[in-house]
């Protein structure tokens, strides 16, 4: 496996298989198994907000719902560590895909994507995926070919719970 063969299709669809905005965590957590790893920070509810299964990281509402608004995949390691299809089990493969070998991967799947200008700065460029608000984000320094560091997929709308 290659990370592109995980990006592409998140970056056409927003979601990676039951991590997708508006989900709840019990949904990805019946589908990956237990998180591997959470944050220290926690919500008004006393949980933590953010959950991890390897590279791929979702963030919830930090009041009582546990709603998905943020699906992250670190792509900044040399080896990454993805959820396989057994839970609780891990598959590896290289990180840091290169600008070229995105943009292209993204080019033949068909996936329209544009500069990002919010998130392009001196050591750094980005791009965004108008179907699904996926944002890719380079590292440019020190590089002939920008590495990748992460997509991410986000909303911050407001919604009640509790």
């Amino acid at each position: 496996m290659h990370a592109l063969d995980i990006l592409v299709p998140f970056a056409r669809t927003g979601r990676i298989g039951a991590a997708r905005i508006g989900a709840e965590l019990r949904d990805v957590t019946e589908a990956l198994g237990p998180p591997w790893a959470w944050g220290s920070s926690t919500g008004a509810d006393g949980l933590p907000y953010l959950y991890a299964y390897g590279c791929l990281e979702v963030a919830t509402c930090h009041a009582h719902c546990q709603v998905i608004y943020s699906v992250v995949v670190q792509t900044d390691w040399a080896t990454m560590e993805w959820p396989s299809q057994e839970p609780g089990r891990a598959e590896t493969f290289p990180g840091f895909p290169t600008y070229s070998e995105v943009l292209r991967a993204l080019d033949e799947a068909g996936c329209t994507w544009e500069t990002y200008e919010p998130l392009t700065c001196d050591d750094q460029c980005a791009i965004r995926v108008p179907a699904s608000g996926a944002i890719f984000v380079f590292d440019t320094e020190d590089v002939a070919d920008p590495l990748l560091c992460s997509v991410s997929v986000a909303v911050h709308r407001p919604h009640s719970c509790g």
